[in-house]
């Protein structure tokens, strides 16, 4: 995942401080234990950073490179007797430049519309999904991020269908079976649709069409025709968005979806993890 500008500020800031206590030092040997803790791990964590940050192109591929360099040099000078100016000399590029080609460009990422989108889909689902949906609404923001839209609404979906389905394992399967039996006892639309298949596992249920989940749900859940209504509209804009057409949906149709699906199934369909 992408580190935010605030992250990298706070890694600039322990950059300084380390640069500060060096000063202390002069030109003498580096003794403190905790000091050469601190530049170790300062480089450990850059790498880890570089990483994280090489992927989006935000900042400069060539520019990461040489501050990995400089960053497995400091974490070799960790391992023997080293002066504190030899520390600084590696310290010195990284300070003067650190800002400027590193948060800046994040910073100005971030207020980018696709970023300022990918912020408002977290913040519309963060208090309504579980964790395990959050993986899903996770990859829908990455998508976002991209313009990559009809994915962004595929991932979305997965996250709604993936709440259906453990809410249904938490309820008994039995109690889905109940409820289908009393589905497919109408013989009329939409009713008459559904496939008359019970279920005794969470695989079998994988299976089963998205279209019956819903329909079942008006005995399951008791929601109403129009809510239903809602709910396969959101399914025919997913079925829309894996197909070839013409659909050509925008942030804000994801946005929109976002909330539709906060609206019609995270906040009315109710899961409770259980606890570990």
């Amino acid at each position: 995942m992408l580190p935010s500008s605030d992250e990298l500020e706070a890694f600039h800031n322990r950059l300084k401080h380390t640069d500060s206590n060096l000063i202390k030092s002069g030109s003498k040997e580096v003794k403190r234990a905790e000091i050469i803790g601190e530049i170790y791990q300062l480089a450990r964590d850059w790498l880890r950073i570089a990483a994280a940050l090489r992927p989006s192109d935000v900042v400069d591929g060539e520019l990461l490179k040489n501050f990995d360099v400089q960053m497995i040099e400091l974490q070799r000078l960790t391992e023997s007797r080293t002066r504190a100016s030899a520390y600084r000399k590696m310290l010195t590029p990284l300070l003067s430049e650190f800002f400027e080609w590193v948060i800046t460009p994040l910073i100005r990422f971030e207020a980018s519309p696709a970023q300022v989108a990918r912020h408002d889909l977290l913040n519309i689902l963060a208090k309504v999904i579980t964790p395990t949906e959050a993986d899903y609404i996770d990859e829908a923001a990455q998508c976002l991020t991209l313009r990559c839209h009809r994915a962004a609404i595929i991932m979305l979906w997965s996250a709604a269908i993936a709440r259906l389905h453990n809410v249904i394992e938490q309820m008994s399967f039995a109690s889905y079976n109940s409820a289908l039996a009393a589905t497919v006892a109408k013989k009329v639309t939409p009713f008459k649709h559904v496939y008359n298949t019970p279920i005794s596992s969470l695989a079998e249920l994988q299976k089963i069409r998205d279209f019956d989940i819903l329909v079942v749900g008006m005995e399951l859940w008791k929601y109403d025709i129009q809510t239903f209504e809602e709910l396969e509209r959101l399914l025919g804009t997913r079925n829309n968005a894996s197909h070839p057409g013409m659909s050509k949906p925008n942030a804000l149709d994801v946005l929109q979806y976002a909330r539709k699906s906060s609206d019609f199934v995270f906040s009315k369909i109710h899961f409770t993890p259980t606890v570990q």
